[in-house]
């Protein structure tokens, strides 16, 4: 029964606490992890529109340029001044190398003084031969829209000048187009650079670099070789070049890795304290049934206890009452048997109404000069007869000289007759009984040794617990309260002393009262 519900309260621990704590974590878990990748996901998209806005800014940049070529072409009126005007552009802004008006055949209109001869004729073939790219601008102009278009131009000593094409003026033909060639590194670091700097703020890294040689043309922080770029993307303008970026300091992996080991170890936690109140509440039902169980075979214990010097006084006594002893020394026997049972029945009592002056937290205890030699042998005194009835050999050793302690009589006196009357319960065959007193070391002792069935080692820790007692050897048969060594302990524990006990199964048990020998009378 006590073994069914025990498991039952363990299901029920199971079912309601640790296993939906145990899956709310697994969840949470699998959600953490999707939160990280959600984060790095709204993280990559939000560095992503970072380096949009770095290439929709050069774009903006080369707009504005060619409204303001647009500008000037509208509001010059001859030849000279908008040569002029355009030499000035050019001077003005250092990543511009030339400027050149065309047809819509490619041929040239007008340059700035800059633009060399060679590049011109290179320029011209260009568009010549990329009649699409100039019909494909001229739709757009009709549609009110400036559009831009970038067109490599190859030369001999040195990599392809971007030049970008766009419609600057309506023409008798159809149309006036304009060139702008570019200087790709000087605009990284006259154009780009500063919108760099302003995105980058404090908390990112953002650099420019080649993509062929990764030789870095801008960066706005220092750069660490163990530490990669988060993302990079490639300039529209100029595709050799490539923006990269990251957070300053640690990762944003590094920081969801962080974020992700710091939730779980607090997770951990939070089961493992879970864990532990399980088990704290499981040994706590344990006890509690194991404890329910001691109080009801506590209470058939005393019962029995009860009844059979109760059963045997009235046995003798309405026999001794209705005349039918006639001999004396049988009279007598009976006599004794009848006193022997109500001190039975008066130690049961006392043990009660002493546990429960325990467990009330009212007992009392009177301390005077207390010679252990004289309780040995009062007790023994009012044992003897006892003891011889049940066929006990006695035998007392008293120590000389002994120095009397501070100490309960009635306590003390209580705690050896309990002793006592365990040694003759578990006492099958060799029924002997020693009771010595000794000074061992600094404490003073009474003994009492027994030859009876002994007590397990595992046994031994428990056996000074209420209501304890242990389950094998004569325990079936020798009727007790489990309250004897309980009350031993508490006894000693008032005196400052300790019990111990000596014992292997079958070997009989020796245990011992050792009060301190600070107590002393003498030694005060």
């Amino acid at each position: 029964m006590k073994h069914s519900r025990l498991n039952i309260v363990l299901l029920v621990l199971l079912v309601l606490i640790l296993l939906p704590a145990l899956f709310y974590t697994g969840y949470e878990f699998s959600r953490l992890s999707e939160a990280e990748e959600n984060l790095s996901m709204v993280y990559e998209q939000q560095l992503d529109a970072v380096l949009f806005s770095v290439n929709q800014y050069a774009w903006d940049v080369t707009g504005t340029w060619f409204a303001e070529i647009q500008g000037i072409l509208r509001q010059t009126d001859s030849d000279r001044k908008r040569h002029e005007a355009l030499a000035r552009f050019v001077q003005d802004r250092s990543a511009i190398r030339t400027i050149s008006l065309h047809d819509s055949t490619g041929r040239i209109h007008e340059s700035s003084e800059s633009a060399g001869q060679d590049f011109l004729l290179r320029l011209s073939d260009s568009l010549a031969a990329r009649r699409d790219l100039l019909t494909r601008l001229l739709r757009y102009r009709t549609e009110l829209y400036l559009k831009i278009e970038p067109l490599l131009i190859p030369l001999d000593t040195a990599r392809p000048r971007l030049s970008l094409i766009a419609v600057v003026a309506d023409g008798s033909d159809q149309g006036l187009f304009g060139a702008v060639s570019l200087e790709s590194r000087e605009f990284v670091t006259s154009v780009i650079e500063a919108k760099l700097s302003d995105v980058a703020g404090d908390d990112l890294l953002l650099v420019c670099r080649d993509r062929r040689s990764g030789e870095v043309l801008f960066s706005t922080g220092p750069m660490e070789k163990d530490r990669a770029l988060t993302q990079t993307r490639r300039l529209w303008l100029f595709p050799e070049y490539e923006v990269g970026i990251r957070l300053k300091g640690r990762t944003v992996e590094e920081i969801a890795r962080e974020r992700f080991t710091r939730n779980g170890i607090l997770f951990v936690i939070v089961d493992i304290l879970l864990i532990v109140g399980v088990i704290l509440v499981y040994r706590t039902f344990r006890r509690e049934i194991e404890l329910a169980a001691l109080k009801s075979d506590f209470v058939s214990n005393v019962s029995h206890e009860l009844k059979t010097p109760l059963a045997l006084i009235r046995m003798f006594a309405e026999t001794l009452e209705m005349g039918r002893v006639r001999d004396e020394k049988q009279r007598q026997e009976y006599y004794s048997i009848i006193v022997q049972e109500t001190e039975r029945l008066t130690r049961l009592i006392n043990n009660i109404l002493t546990f429960s002056r325990i467990e009330a937290g009212r007992k009392k205890y009177h301390f005077r000069p207390t010679d252990l030699n004289r309780i040995v042998e009062d007790v023994m005194a009012m044992y003897s007869f006892h003891l011889e009835h049940k066929g006990f050999t006695a035998r007392t050793e008293y120590a000389p000289a002994l120095p009397p302690v501070m100490a309960d009589e009635e306590a003390v006196a209580e705690a050896l007759i309990n002793l006592i009357d365990n040694a003759m319960k578990y006492s099958e065959e060799e029924k002997r009984v020693t009771v010595r007193t000794a000074m061992i070391g600094n404490t003073i002792c009474i003994e009492v040794e027994d030859a009876g069935i002994g007590i397990a080692i595992d046994q031994q820790n428990r056996i000074f617990e209420k209501f304890y007692r242990v389950s094998d050897g004569l325990v079936h048969t020798a009727k007790g309260s489990g309250l004897g060594l309980s009350l031993v302990r508490h006894i000693m524990d008032a005196h400052g002393g300790t019990v111990d006990v000596h014992s292997e199964s079958g070997s009989g048990s020796l245990f011992r009262l050792a009060f301190p020998a600070e107590q002393s009378v003498q030694q005060q």
